[in-house]
């Protein structure tokens, strides 16, 4: 086992250093502490765990160095929830920037735009100088796509560019088997998931279509032959 165990700590700038503990698991009182912030109770301590949802970390409330990417340490006493791409994660600050929302995601070569997802009305497109108010009622919920209205998706592991907004049974099989369409006796079951808001996971059965989200997860499966 390591000697210490890194930790990688900054705060609103995204400016982080590397500190060492003796212990694979610290409290948030600790990671507070190792960048002097005194009081610690004038603090909060954001940890963000290895798939990217951050989520805040009480004083006494302990956690795996091994299992954690970074930690932010920010003067406040109030976090804010949101979602991004389906992650779920907190902020301290009542309203928040797209290009800090992108940088949260660690998607910073400037290949996706952010948009806000509306019910009633078009997803609204946020620039990375906007500000959002998440501190209204309600989770405010975020999420990515290429520029130009282009998604990736995943089909079986593989991932793709999608440009349309829907894609059916047909369209998805045919990512995973290029000559499916020459093949009508062979049958294929296509579940999804990390899909739209409404209904983020569900089967696709032959002749339907589903609306398409960025980083969406498709499984196809031979069901045998008609």
């Amino acid at each position: 086992m390591p000697s210490e165990y890194k930790a990688q700590i900054g705060g609103a700038t995204f400016q982080f250093t590397e500190h060492s503990f003796d212990d694979q698991k610290v409290t948030g009182g600790q990671i507070a502490e190792a960048v002097r912030a005194h009081p610690v109770t004038d603090y909060l301590v954001l940890q963000q765990l290895p798939n990217l949802e951050l989520e805040a970390l009480r004083p006494n409330e302990v956690a795996d160095l091994t299992k954690s990417i970074r930690f932010f340490v920010i003067k406040g006493d109030a976090t804010y929830n949101l979602v991004v791409d389906g992650l779920s994660m907190v902020w301290p600050e009542a309203s928040i920037s797209g290009h800090t929302i992108i940088r949260l995601i660690m998607q910073e070569d400037g290949s996706l735009e952010l948009l806000l997802k509306r019910e009633d009305e078009p997803d609204k497109i946020i620039e990375p100088t906007d500000q959002v108010n998440i501190a209204k009622k309600g989770v405010e919920e975020f999420a990515t796509r290429l520029h130009g209205g282009r998604v990736i998706i995943i089909v079986e592991g593989s991932p793709h560019e999608w440009t349309e907004k829907r894609i059916s049974f047909d369209q998805v099989v045919s990512l995973e088997v290029p000559d499916y369409a020459q093949h009508p006796e062979i049958t294929y079951a296509v579940r999804y998931k990390d899909g739209p808001r409404n209904k983020p996971e569900g089967i696709l059965v032959k002749g339907s279509s589903v609306k398409v989200v960025n980083r969406m997860v498709f499984y196809v499966s031979e069901t045998g032959q008609s």
